[in-house]
């Protein structure tokens, strides 16, 4: 498997220089909200979901593996580092379920895998693995191709096998592209007896109940490029909300959506921003949105995480945020989401990340 398609064009907005890095903090910022650090050294960690009990469990898409297949100089590297976290209220943290599928280059960055996770209301914890098209799984390993496209329960154990998203995305091709089978199952809604899953690659928002699945929504939008859906969360109006990447439309061309619970025509409820990677809601009826640059142009370009309160009216912050993704609000408004979410826990001083490694980290005040 590649990086192609739609986890491409999400990969393509990568820090390249430590300055880029740097950069990305800008020098004025408002004293309120703040940011802290939760806990390091979590390998590529994108979505996030809190638990009643307060505990945050993480995606952790791994730093791939030693199987490597493509051009000498950038090849694509396989292996199951993938992990779900969980970090308890008393900062404890240990490994929900590891052994999963890592898509990704040799130096750790840039990987893909289990990139969503969600808790039903009966506290069930699922997940999904990333896929692609299906000459390129049909090239991975046996164990890689029993887990790429699925949508995974990791908890209660066993591991169990809910449903194939990218096969449904093979028979379908849901948006119609012509020549365009490319399945990124992204992000997970758990609900009562059924699980929403946004596919990156098909640009589609499909529904699980057990093993069998169904087309909720395709997400268009004007133009010709790519939606790329990459969030979900449930609104407090009981309909499903849809952030989306839309990184080939350009900066500021990002949408939320919202679908009917039952599916139907998606319709935009919030627009002008870049690159969304994380969706959530507070118990106070506001969302929140997190975006994994300002400008898709601009490697030196911040994340941000935006709040819109119940009557309109937005409140941003910036600083600190470099290639943040995920949401999840806790009842007091702190927002908990992942940083540095493109790179493995640690990277070398000497590299050109200058030891920048993911983080799971909280904005307060928002």
């Amino acid at each position: 498997m590649t990086h192609t398609g739609s986890r491409s064009s999400l990969l393509a907005l990568g820090l390249t220089t430590a300055g880029a890095a740097a950069c990305a903090l800008p020098a004025a910022a408002a004293a309120a909200p703040s940011m802290s650090v939760v806990a390091r050294g979590f390998d590529n960690p994108r979505h996030v979901a809190l638990a009643p009990d307060g505990t945050l469990y993480v995606a952790a898409a791994g730093k791939a593996g030693g199987q490597c297949v493509g051009p000498r100089r950038e090849p694509t590297c396989i292996g199951y580092s993938g992990k779900i976290w969980a970090l308890t209220a008393s900062g404890r943290r240990h490994v929900v379920q590891g052994g999963l599928l890592s898509i990704g280059g040799q130096d750790g960055t840039f990987t893909v895998g289990p990139d969503g996770v969600s808790i039903g209301p009966d506290g069930a914890v699922y997940t999904v693995i990333a896929s692609g098209t299906p000459r390129e799984v049909a090239g991975a390993p046996r164990r890689a191709r029993s887990q790429a496209g699925e949508l995974l329960r990791v908890r209660p154990r066993p591991l169990t096998d809910v449903a194939s998203i990218d096969s449904f995305e093979w028979r379908h091709n849901s948006d119609g592209v012509r020549g365009d089978l490319n399945s990124d199952p992204y992000d997970v809604l758990a609900l009562q007896d059924r699980q929403i899953v946004a596919d990156a690659g098909a640009n589609a928002i499909v529904e699980a109940r057990g093993r069998a699945v169904r087309l909720l929504a395709v997400i268009r939008g004007p133009g010709r490029a790519q939606r790329v859906p990459t969030s979900l969360a449930l609104g407090p109006d009981g309909d499903i909300y849809v952030g989306e990447l839309a990184e080939g439309a350009g900066t500021g061309r990002a949408r939320v959506l919202k679908i009917p619970p039952a599916g139907g025509t998606p319709t935009v409820v919030a627009s002008g921003f870049t690159a969304i990677t994380g969706l959530a809601f507070g118990r106070d009826g506001s969302m929140y949105v997190t975006e994994l640059t300002t400008n898709v142009r601009s490697q030196n370009a911040p994340g941000r995480l935006t709040r819109i309160a119940p009557d309109g009216r937005r409140t941003s912050f910036s600083r600190g945020l470099v290639f943040p993704q995920g949401a999840a609000v806790a009842a007091n408004g702190d927002v908990f989401l992942s940083n540095f979410s493109v790179l493995p826990g640690r990277t070398p001083r000497r590299s050109p990340f200058r030891g920048a490694g993911g983080m799971v980290v909280k904005v307060s005040g928002l």
